[in-house]
């Protein structure tokens, strides 16, 4: 049973950059959902992508 587990976990390879974008737009949006993000976070934030 411990091979299948194995054999399944490395099947299930995703690109490192894919997981760790996933995870760190998770994160922001876990984070502005639970208000605990300052504004001047997102302002920079905006400010960065607007260019």
């Amino acid at each position: 049973m411990l091979e299948s587990i194995r054999k399944s976990a490395a099947t299930a390879h995703l690109p490192l950059g894919i997981l760790v974008s996933g995870l760190s737009l998770t994160t922001f949006g876990f984070l502005l959902v639970q208000d605990l993000l300052d504004p001047i976070v997102v302002f920079f934030l905006q400010l960065y992508l607007a260019f």
